[in-house]
């Protein structure tokens, strides 16, 4: 979670400013927007499916920031999300979830 709250997660906008990545751009959906925490929560149409299963559990809560990333029944619904994607898995090899 300090991660998505700080930006230093590894999606392409962060991999990008360390030299990990070629692009700062979203290849999972090729919008040309760069992909950061907000994009991946709100805006990529790669992750419409999860991110409607979320805003299902947490109504308008899911459009909060700072409640995904601070509150304790946001953070954990967060999680799923971004297991769901499998976006961050791929790169840690395990679940984000215990």
């Amino acid at each position: 979670m300090y991660q998505m709250c700080s930006g230093h997660i590894a999606l392409n906008k962060h991999l990008h400013r360390i030299g990990r990545s070629d692009t700062p751009s979203c290849l999972q959906c090729n919008s040309g927007t760069q992909e950061t925490v907000h994009h991946m929560l709100y805006e990529c149409m790669r992750y419409n499916r999860e991110r409607h299963v979320l805003r299902n559990k947490l109504g308008r809560d899911a459009l909060s920031t700072p409640y995904l990333l601070a509150n304790k029944d946001g953070m954990q619904e967060t999680l799923k999300f971004v297991e769901a994607t499998g976006r961050l898995i791929a790169l840690s090899g395990e679940g984000l979830i215990a």
